[in-house]
């Protein structure tokens, strides 16, 4: 699982068999014609709401309809979440790269894919409503077939992350992690979570767009970043309200009933209020 790959990337980063790295180190690496392509094949690129957001954007093509064609998806063995990644880089090329082995969606591409060779990995510290996020930054192991590393181009992190716009990434990324978090450890959500509960929360996590026309909210009333945030908060409070009636999480005694009023009203409500 995800949470749990990152509690072991933390855990190695803290004993020291991991290097951590700080914004001032220096690597070498860049990627030359010679082995354009190699890291984009055979390989499982996971995705997040917003990289697949930025893909279809960049494509001009329905949320729903990107996520269809260039996706897979199941859920996770431990916890039930559902885990989504490129369907044709893990199977041969990725969809998107061209004869040449270059990127035919390089501004686009996935937040895994413009950060390599950097890791990250994310811890959250839960007390009550508070939450607190830990990162740590590493390097990745490096792959037999990846020429970049004998490069003479030198790097600080930092200016790696400014060159690929790691960070912008990073942070829409957190605000979703952050939710995953919530659902399987506060809510514990592999008790509860369905295949029907799944289906349901497929369009408020990967079709913005489908989103924004049955809740008739257009990008001037709210722009990308700001939908993506306060979908990420509409989705926290559905889970909260559906594992109450199972018995868990915060609500759990107070006993919400989860499946009372209109969904699509109370989810508008928190859209628009954006708390």
């Amino acid at each position: 699982m995800v949470l749990d790959f990152q509690q072991g990337i933390m855990e190695k980063l803290t004993n020291g068999t991991l290097e951590q790295l700080n914004m001032e180190d220096k690597f070498n690496f860049a990627c030359g014609p010679e082995c354009m392509g190699r890291c984009c094949q055979n390989i499982t690129i996971l995705l997040d709401p917003w990289d697949v957001e930025v893909m279809a954007r960049h494509l001009d093509m329905p949320g729903q309809q990107f996520f269809t064609r260039y996706c897979a998806t199941e859920p996770d063995r431990d916890s039930g979440w559902p885990l989504v990644w490129l369907a044709s880089a893990a199977k041969g090329h990725c969809a998107f790269m061209l004869e040449d082995g270059r990127c035919s969606i390089y501004p686009a591409r996935s937040r895994n894919c413009r950060t390599y060779p950097l890791g990250r990995a994310v811890r959250y510290h839960r007390d009550g409503d508070r939450c607190r996020k830990e990162e740590r930054i590493f390097m990745v192991d490096r792959m037999q077939f990846c020429l970049g590393h004998t490069s003479q181009r030198v790097w600080t992190v930092q200016e790696w992350f400014d060159d690929t716009a790691a960070q912008d990434f990073y942070l829409m990324s957190d605000e979703y992690t952050e939710l995953v978090d919530y659902a399987v450890r506060v809510l514990q959500c592999r008790e509860w979570l369905s295949p029907k509960i799944i289906q349901m929360l497929m369009p408020f996590l990967f079709a913005p767009d489908m989103l924004r026309n049955k809740l008739n909210i257009s990008e001037e009333q709210i722009e990308h970043r700001e939908f993506h945030r306060r979908r990420m908060q509409a989705v926290k409070l559905i889970l909260t309200d559906i594992a109450s009636g199972f018995g868990y999480g915060p609500q759990a005694e107070v006993g919400v009933d989860a499946f009372t009023g209109s969904l699509m009203d109370r989810v508008r409500k928190v859209m628009l209020a954006g708390a």
